[in-house]
């Protein structure tokens, strides 16, 4: 069924091409596995869109300023005075995302103008949707490295190890199987190199070795094909389970949700701060008009 011997130098049990043809399918599929991780591992790294040159140094160091006066202005005695100035700066973790910066530029921005000041109207609108979009878009990363990421590492690490053993076992019971065979083949060839013997062998014990010898081949035999058996087994399962396609399917919709909800931030500030601008442009040409 599954075996094949292939004569000549060196001779070696085949393994049938339909066995070969799933080795091959699982080698694909865990390169499909590691090329897709190398990317979307990004996502388990929250500054990954957030611009190398980027300095926020300014507004951390305000807060950090802040933080200091607060706790100044809260101390009972010197002793907890000086805690207050000696102590490590406290300040809350913003994400650093691209959005969230936006988002906190756009802040800063609103602080340093008047109050209603129409630019800062706008400007006010931009930070809460770019915080709305970088929440939403965390809320990807984790849904991806959650459902995608997360399995599929388990699978190269746990699944794909474990047929790998199954496929191992094959070829050392094929090796096994081998040897037993060449050895047959070299008593039936004369038994020492050359076929040359020193000493007359025993007719009954040659012929008892050589029963025991077949004997030990059948059972290599048995083995190597049910050996070949649990690997096909491994082998289907692993290739046939959904759990890749639901993962992608996963990463998917992870994305259309960040997207659907960028779009809905960007669609209301647009249309706000649109009004915003062709309010302030009627009430400019109207002053430019009483002048």
């Amino acid at each position: 069924m599954f075996l094949k011997w292939n004569g000549g130098v060196a001779e070696k049990t085949q393994l049938p091409a339909d066995y070969r043809e799933l080795e091959a399918r699982v080698d694909a599929l865990q390169k499909v596995h590691v090329k897709m991780l190398s990317v979307t591992s990004q996502f388990s790294n929250e500054a990954y869109d957030y611009p190398p040159n980027l300095r926020e140094s300014i507004t951390d160091l305000s807060r950090t300023v802040a933080n200091r006066v607060q706790a100044l202005s809260n101390a009972a005695t010197p002793g907890e005075a000086q805690d207050a100035i000696t102590a490590p700066a406290q300040v809350p973790h913003e994400p650093k995302t691209f959005s969230h910066a936006i988002s906190r530029a756009a802040a800063a921005s609103v602080a340093l103008l008047p109050d209603g000041d129409p630019l800062g109207s706008g400007f006010e609108k931009i930070s809460t949707a770019s915080r709305q979009i970088g929440q939403a878009r965390l809320a990807m990363d984790k849904a991806i490295v959650d459902n995608l990421n997360t399995p599929w590492t388990t699978t190269l690490n746990i699944t794909f190890k474990n047929v790998a053993r199954e496929r191992q076992a094959v070829e050392n019971s094929r090796l096994l199987l081998d040897a037993a065979k060449a050895k047959q083949r070299q008593r039936e060839q004369g038994g020492g190199t050359g076929g040359i013997t020193l000493f007359k062998k025993n007719p009954a014990d040659e012929a008892a070795a050589d029963e025991q010898l077949r004997h030990e081949i059948e059972r290599l035999e048995d083995e190597f094909i049910t050996t070949m058996e649990k690997a096909v087994e491994s082998m289907t399962g692993l290739l046939n389970t959904p759990e890749p396609l639901k993962g992608l399917s996963a990463f998917v919709t992870a994305q259309l949700d960040y997207h659907q909800a960028a779009v809905d931030s960007l669609h209301d500030v647009a249309e706000s701060i649109g009004a915003i601008q062709r309010e302030q442009e009627a009430a400019y040409l109207a002053s430019r008009g009483r002048a």
